[in-house]
């Protein structure tokens, strides 16, 4: 921001991540809002992920510092039961974001707009008219309440943790990232030299998922192309990761006989 400053930029926005979306990292909420706060600039929460592990307090250390921000949002529809698509947006002062986008034409005028008895969710937004989103949450709060909703976030994590340790068990893989949440990023490790670890771990995500009995997808981080097994639906159980993790292994094993290839044949690999 300095930089900027020097330049003769204004910073106006500060963005930081609970629960990235390529490997679930976390960043310092409470030393960015310091400096967001310092600086005099909006300071964003993005939680669309791990948003809801924030239901159980084992997870809350990962929100320290939330109450610097200037707003937050998370999607329910990522982990927490609920239907495409639904974001939750909460706004320390939502008058800043009415001032920037409301409309009061003649023909939207009413007596409960006029006198502000009520909210206009048309003026925290571009669009005039909006689906009824919240329902969607509402009917998953009130179907499976708290504890139910803190036991699913719970036992996919559990879930996650035991995957992990399974990959430690085979020494031909390793846990890329450290696992916070139902995130675990692994990949296969190149056999010699030379080897294509980029390539070779292409073709295991691309023949766990051919085989139709599990589904993956793939990050690059850092120049290096991991493996993301994501637990979040409803009806994931111990059995059934344990079974992604033999076909995985199964898979892991028909590469390793075939030998190496000099690239990818679908659209897994690198971009």
């Amino acid at each position: 921001m300095e930089a900027d400053i020097a330049k003769g930029l204004l910073p106006l926005y500060l963005c930081a991540t609970v629960g990235t979306t390529a490997v679930g990292a976390v960043d310092p909420l409470l030393e960015l809002g310091k400096v967001a706060n310092e600086y005099g600039v909006w300071y964003h929460i993005d939680a669309a992920y791990a948003g809801s592990s924030g239901i159980c307090p084992e997870f809350r250390h990962y929100f320290d510092g939330v109450e610097l921000a200037h707003s937050i949002s998370m999607n329910p529809h990522k982990w927490f039961l609920t239907n495409m698509d639904c974001c939750c947006l909460w706004l320390r002062s939502p008058s800043a974001l009415v001032d920037s986008l409301s409309t009061n034409p003649e023909i939207l005028r009413n007596k409960a707009s006029d006198a502000r008895i009520v909210v206009d969710y048309k003026d925290w937004q571009i669009a005039l008219s909006r689906r009824f989103r919240a329902m969607k949450l509402w009917v998953v709060i009130r179907r499976y309440g708290v504890a139910k909703l803190m036991e699913h976030i719970r036992s996919d994590v559990a879930v996650a943790k035991h995957f992990e340790r399974l990959v430690g068990t085979d020494q031909r893989f390793e846990v890329v990232v450290p696992r916070r949440f139902s995130l675990v990023c692994f990949r296969l490790k190149p056999r010699f030299e030379g080897d294509d670890a980029s390539v070779l771990n292409g073709r295991l995500l691309e023949q766990v998922n051919s085989s139709g009995r599990a589904f993956m997808t793939h990050a690059v981080v850092g120049g290096m192309y991991m493996i993301r097994f994501a637990v979040g639906t409803t009806l994931t159980e111990m059995r059934h990761v344990e079974a992604t993790w033999k076909l995985i292994q199964s898979k892991a094993d028909e590469i390793i006989v075939e030998g190496p290839r000099n690239k990818l044949s679908s659209p897994t690999g690198l971009p």
